[in-house]
């Protein structure tokens, strides 16, 4: 196992949520990551701008391949 998941690690999603909601913050290690500068925040974007922006395209990307499968199909099928 690695640091990340213990050998003792809850494999069931109720108790892996309890346990992990049972850590306080102050026993959370933050050291590693580096402070955000002003810079860094400015650049932010909402992680669901971001899902909202792929949901769009692989949206549009579908509706392409339902529309060429949907003429390839229907001139075989329809003469």
């Amino acid at each position: 196992m690695s640091v990340i998941y213990p050998d003792d690690y809850p494999w069931d999603e109720d108790e892996a949520l309890e346990a992990a909601m049972a850590v306080r913050d102050e026993d959370i290690d933050f050291s590693d990551i580096p402070e955000a500068t002003a810079e860094d925040l400015a650049r932010a974007v909402p992680v669901g701008d971001r899902f909202k922006e792929m949901g769009r395209r692989n949206i549009a990307f579908l509706n392409k391949l339902f529309r060429e499968y949907d003429e390839k199909h229907s001139q075989t099928t329809n003469p």
